[in-house]
């Protein structure tokens, strides 16, 4: 076999899931691996999964088969595979509230369907690359995971993901040359079927004798909260350690600890204008349509100076943007994301005194925007830190899922619908015309008529910049996967989801003909066919296409007046270029 020198990540699902894919790059780099151009240039494939859906743990199955499958490009330099092509977005289904979903797609692009098909390890001239599921479905499917044709190893966030992968590439680099895979060393935890076979891969953990002592990899930038004290539970005395207590209950701390320890970023986000910062890590708040609870049980919090630390380099890097993320935005600085057992203020208090910092201590930090929140985060507290300063951009992710106070007590969700009204009410008179986005569930088990008026009522009166409407999707291992008998059928769900795409479109269009004339600021994200054309986010997050002087590139900055609104799109000219 030979050594890994290469890597290739394909990353699911939401902002988290990008994050942890940039970290596990940054990893590899620190062992002294390159990112290939392309899959089939990689030694080494890691899918890092999602699974918070069906659907989800589908595609994430689906890229694991064809990673495996696709052959290393040859010692002739020839590839082995078809045609890689067919970009897939990186929404992998509905996240609900827990890490709002990625429009900007995956990290890297997925392989084409009709990609075609070779049987792991390869034929002579062509090497066997190996294949690494992380993330999610990891978790919650690991042994179907394992037994997928030259799958190597599982690695869920019940694990310590880094030293893992760390011992995984000191154990290929001692491999024999004539890939023979033994069945006993490693002792990860994880049972092999016991074959041999290279040419079909081991269907469990990669796994054989125990190699020479590391190679001493590059330096990286590693989280000082990441270390095994902090993931047991363990406080600091200094007033920033704002990380997850759990009463010393190794399942609850161990549940997100596989991701906690990676490194933390000092380098520009592959294929993001906007750099994810991600703050905390997991929820246990067990909306009964949710699996994440199960899979990120231990709640962690980065502590106030390593986010800003590391929002620095990402600003030094080349990003103008920040956007601040978690599995539960909300409870950062909590033990636990349950309203009732928090203290006053909930998370908002210690929020507050991270956007504070963030936006006092960060030199060239043009905008910080934050992923998700849920009512009882937007106290009149943190409202009064996010206006008082200018990088807090006038947007806003609410994930409402139903306008009905039935359908919140059955989803189990921490507001009624007054309060969200509430939260709304309060933005818009502390922001100058918010713009405020969100996530709903049709048809959630039992849904009737009357209870999906009160969603549409929600929707019409807040009026929602942009909304996910979406399907609701029985996931096993949740409460509400079991209530079958009360399924909505898929007609009624169809026609409940095409009346909110077309009340979104209307409050969408209104909202934006508010700006005509005026000039917004935008962050260029993508350039059209013609080279010409500029698309890039405003402060309030819809996007804006426009004539690009020369010289505006992809990551500049502009101002753009507004000059026509017409359904989804919304065009005008550059006044300023900025930077």
């Amino acid at each position: 076999m030979n050594a890994v020198n290469t890597y290739w990540i394909q990353t699911l699902g939401c902002r988290v899931n990008h994050y942890e894919a940039e970290q596990l790059a940054a990893l590899l780099r620190g062992h002294g691996l390159t990112e290939a151009g392309s899959a089939d240039g990689a030694d080494l494939r890691i899918v890092h999964s999602c699974s918070v859906t069906v659907q989800a743990a589908s595609k994430s199955r689906q890229a694991v088969r064809r990673l495996a499958k696709l052959r290393v490009i040859g010692s002739e330099g020839t590839s082995f595979s078809g045609d890689e092509g067919c970009a897939v977005g990186g929404d992998c289904g509905a996240h609900h509230a827990h890490g709002e979903t990625n429009p900007e797609g995956t990290r890297h692009a997925l392989l084409a369907e009709g990609e075609a098909a070779s049987t792991p390890g390869g034929d002579a001239g062509g090497r066997r690359a190996r294949v690494v599921v992380t993330g999610c479905w990891a978790t919650s499917d690991a042994d179907e995971a394992r037994a997928l044709a030259g799958v190597d190893a599982v690695l869920g966030h019940n694990q310590d993901v880094a030293a893992e992968l760390g011992r995984l590439l000191t154990q290929w680099e001692a491999a024999d040359e004539d890939e023979s895979r033994p069945t006993t060393g490693l002792g990860i935890g994880h049972a092999t079927r016991g074959e041999s076979d290279s040419r079909e891969g081991n269907d469990g953990m990669m796994i054989g004798p125990i190699g020479p002592a590391p190679r001493e990899p590059i330096p990286v930038y590693a989280s000082k909260a990441s270390s095994l004290n902090f993931v047991n539970g363990k406080l600091e005395a200094d007033e920033n350690w704002l990380l997850h207590k759990t009463s010393g209950n190794p399942a609850r701390s161990g549940g997100s600890a596989g991701m906690v320890r990676l490194p933390m970023l000092g380098e520009r986000q592959a294929a993001h204008q906007r750099a994810f910062l991600k703050v905390q890590d997991g929820c246990d708040a067990h909306c009964t349509y949710c699996i994440i609870p199960r899979l990120r049980p231990g709640l962690w919090s980065k502590p106030v100076d390593e986010a800003v630390d590391e929002a620095r380099r990402l600003v030094d890097a080349g990003h103008r943007e920040i956007v601040l993320t978690g599995i539960f935005l909300g409870a950062y600085g909590q033990p636990t994301a349950l309203r009732r057992r928090q203290g006053e203020n909930g998370g908002a208090r210690e929020l507050g005194r991270l956007v504070e910092a963030l936006c006092t201590r960060v030199t060239g930090l043009g905008r910080l925007r934050l992923s998700s929140l849920e009512p009882g985060d937007v106290t009149a507290e943190l409202v009064d830190v996010l206006r008082a300063h200018r990088q807090v951009v006038p947007h806003f992710h609410l994930p409402l899922q139903s306008g009905s106070d039935a359908i919140l007590r059955k989803m189990n969700r921490q507001y009624t619908r007054g309060e969200f009204w509430d939260m709304a009410a309060r933005l818009n008179e502390a922001f100058d015309r918010p713009a405020i986005t969100t996530d709903i569930i049709v048809g959630f088990p039992g849904e009737t008529d009357e209870e999906f008026e009160r969603t549409v009522e929600v929707a019409e009166r807040v009026g929602f910049v942009h909304t996910h409407a979406f399907s609701y999707s029985p996931r096993p291992g949740t409460a509400a996967a079991r209530w079958t008998k009360r399924w909505v059928r898929g007609p009624v769900v169809n026609q409940r989801i095409e009346r909110l795409v077309g009340i979104a479109a209307r409050t969408s269009e209104q909202f934006r003909r508010g700006f005509f004339g005026e000039v917004v600021e935008v962050l260029v994200e993508r350039s059209d066919s013609d080279v010409d054309w500029r698309h890039g986010r405003s402060e309030r997050y819809f996007d804006v296409a426009f004539c690009a002087p020369a010289g505006v590139t992809t990551g500049s900055v502009v101002r753009v007046r507004v000059n026509s609104v017409e359904g989804e799109r919304t065009v005008g000219t550059v006044a300023e270029v900025i930077g």
